[in-house]
């Protein structure tokens, strides 16, 4: 089966995956195309349901058992989305900081992320522009980038300043020189200064308020209000969701237990909220995914009465949670895996120059016998000429026939020379 990926910046690629395998195959497949397979565990897979809603794939769970699949010909669209936003400092390959990038600022465009004020958005204008224009140019300003940013807002949704486009175009100008690369990066740490970063939001719940779950915990948001309030991660006591209904019980900032039951739409918003807080506890605070999280899992129907008969049957059973590993063990793992790389590649390179080296030392070498061969077939005397004669009776080869003519003596045994015999070598 064909699956067409896009990314945040709507650019499409397909992969040939099995219907039957698990979300996780199909991400690590991405990665690989996409170089960032050392740190994917930052990543999911989203696909739309009937409804026309964007659900995360659970990555440990077979594609077909969650995505309605029509046959071999038609080819699923999945989108690769960040998961699990972490500061750009912890983020060790390049290519994966331009997938945080490309996201980023698909979510500033979208206003999905809001900057705290003009001034930070003009900035960040500024480096999304550095980042895919290069150093600003008078004769060919970057007009297509500045309109396609303009829509970024910020929290207090203040009246735009009329001379924003000037600011950017300042801002712009100070970055003269900087490298798209390092203009990706300090976008990114200029968002994870928001208030907002990482956060995944939940809207669709009955009254006036929506949640966004994020690497600190759970915010409260009213409707139509500025008003918030954070439930730190350590504060809740324990989460649940049964059908629509998700309850939350947690301690105030009076160190009071409160119970938060919320009706969401549907049922699996519920437990996508549910899902979604657990996992981003397990992933920004804890030092190691618990087995209680790992394991946990639900049967439909026909798989609980199989389950009844046969307890270690796999059949109808679905891992409630994706999560692998935390953010501290990604980073080790990313690593100790670029190290590893690096280290390969070392030895690949060592072995290349040993070769090199060894086929070098043997042209040094033939060249020094010749050298030598050449120069113990030149006369003794004269050191110009071939040897082409032997001293008799001593039979010595010395000289050439020019320079035995002028002694009467053998150099070497000091015999007197009663013939010279003309020698006839191959020639070199």
């Amino acid at each position: 089966m064909w699956c067409l990926i896009s990314q945040a910046n709507s650019v499409v690629f397909e992969i040939r995956v099995d219907p039957k395998s698990i979300g996780q195959e199909c991400l690590e497949k991405i990665c690989d195309h996409l170089g960032i397979s050392n740190e994917s565990d930052y990543f999911g897979l989203k696909y739309e349901n009937t409804k026309g809603e964007e659900l995360w794939l659970n990555l440990r769970n077979p594609i077909d058992r969650q995505v309605n699949i029509h046959g071999n010909t038609t080819p699923l669209r999945l989108g690769l989305r960040v998961k699990f936003w972490v500061p750009p400092h912890l983020l060790l390959q390049e290519s994966t900081r331009h997938q945080f990038y490309l996201h980023a600022r698909a979510d500033l465009i979208a206003k999905r992320l809001l900057a705290s004020d003009w001034s930070t958005a003009s900035k960040i204008m500024a480096l999304i522009a550095q980042a895919e224009s290069s150093d600003y140019d008078s004769i060919h300003p970057p007009h297509n980038t500045y309109m396609q940013v303009s829509t970024i807002s910020t929290h207090d949704h203040s009246t735009k300043p009329n001379n924003l486009l000037q600011q950017v175009i300042k801002e712009h100008k100070n970055l003269k020189g900087m490298k798209r690369t390092t203009a990706e990066y300090w976008l990114l740490k200029e968002i994870a200064q928001f208030e907002s970063f990482g956060e995944e939001l939940f809207t669709k719940i009955q009254g006036n308020i929506y949640l966004g779950v994020g690497p600190h915990g759970i915010t409260i948001y009213e409707k139509n209000s500025d008003e918030k309030q954070l439930i730190s991660f350590t504060n809740i006591i324990s989460a649940s969701s049964h059908r629509r209904i998700f309850k939350l019980e947690y301690y105030d900032c009076d160190t009071k237990e409160t119970v938060l039951e919320l009706k969401l739409d549907s049922c699996h918003n519920a437990s996508s909220l549910y899902r979604a807080i657990t996992e981003k506890h397990a992933f920004y605070s804890c030092e190691t995914v618990r087995s209680a999280v790992t394991t946990q899992f639900i049967r439909d129907l026909k798989g609980t009465i199989v389950s009844i008969f046969n307890e270690d049957s796999t059949l109808g059973k679905k891992y409630v949670f994706d999560i692998r590993r935390t953010c501290r063990e990604v980073y080790d793992n990313a690593r100790r895996a670029i190290y590893q790389e690096s280290q390969a590649k070392l030895a690949l390179d060592a072995e290349h120059m040993s070769a090199s080296n060894l086929e070098g030392d043997r042209c040094k070498d033939s060249e020094e016998k010749l050298s030598r061969f050449i120069e113990a077939m030149t006369c003794k005397i004269c050191m110009d000429n071939r040897l082409d004669c032997a001293f008799m009776p001593c039979a010595h080869v010395v000289a050439c026939s020019t320079c035995s003519a002028r002694i009467d003596r053998c150099p070497l045994c000091r015999t007197e020379i009663k013939q010279v015999q003309k020698l006839y070598m191959p020639t070199w």
